[in-house]
This record gives structure tokens, sequence and C-alpha cells, in this order.
């Protein structure tokens, strides 16, 4: 039987359960990014705030500045995450890999059209689109 202080030792005395989602992500992240590593990440916007999604980019500022060989690949749809300085962007839209600049991607056009002309953005987005339920079969 193995001894040792408990797991919520190495997450600041504070077990992982009693946090919310964004919370447990950003403390795991913190305990795994004091190293050098490749960093493969699958939306981690899914478990974070627009807000935790900024204390994120500073977490990963922070580990580049400390461990010099730390990078970091991230699929991602969040134009808060995409908005990295300097970030590599590569699209995988139209079948072909194609870098390209923050301004082309499509979470950053689609949010952009909303906040800048959200009635307008709205309208159009609702008469364009066809019911989600006209070809279903009655119940």
């Amino acid at each position: 039987m193995l001894h040792g202080p408990p797991i919520s030792a190495f997450y600041g005395g504070k077990s992982l359960h009693e946090r919310s989602h964004g919370e447990t992500f950003i403390t795991v992240m913190e305990t795994r990014m004091r190293r050098n590593g490749l960093f493969l990440l699958d939306e981690p916007e899914a478990a974070l705030s627009p807000q935790r999604q900024l204390s994120f980019l500073i977490l990963m500022r922070e580990t580049v500045k400390k461990q010099k060989d730390a990078q970091f690949i991230i699929s991602t749809h969040s134009p808060i995450l995409l908005g990295y300085p300097e970030a590599q962007i590569i699209s995988f839209d139209g079948g072909q890999l194609r870098e390209i600049s923050y301004e082309e991607t499509a979470p950053y056009q689609i949010v952009k059209g909303f906040v800048n002309g959200r009635q307008g953005f709205l309208s159009e987005l609702f008469e364009e689109t066809r019911s989600l339920f006209e070809d279903k079969e009655p119940s």
C-alpha cells in the first residue's frame, strides 16, 4: 500500500470535486504546465468561461516564458484562444490545410458580426435558416 500526501495536496489543498469544471481545468493545467512539454489540447474552451479563457492565455504565456521548450497544439473554435499573440493558425476548412490570419478565422468573423450588429445578424440568421423541425415526422 502506498502512503503519501493526499492528491488534493498537489492541487492547492482543495479537492478537484469541490471546484467548478473551469476551476478544475485551470488547476490541473497549472499543475501540468510547470514543466517543458508538448501540450495537445482539444477544445479547452469547452471547460472555460470567457474570463477563464483569458486566464488560460496568461497561463500559456507564463508557461512559454518559463519553459523554453514548451509548445501548444490546440484545436479550438474560441476567438479568444485563437487570438494568442503570434499564434500559427492552421485551417482545416475546405479539405486542405492552410495557414490563415486571425481575422480570417470563422470564429472571429462570426463573433465580430454578432457583436457589431446583433439585431441585423439575428434577423438575417432567422430569415435564412430553415426550421430544425420542418422535416420531422409527427410523434
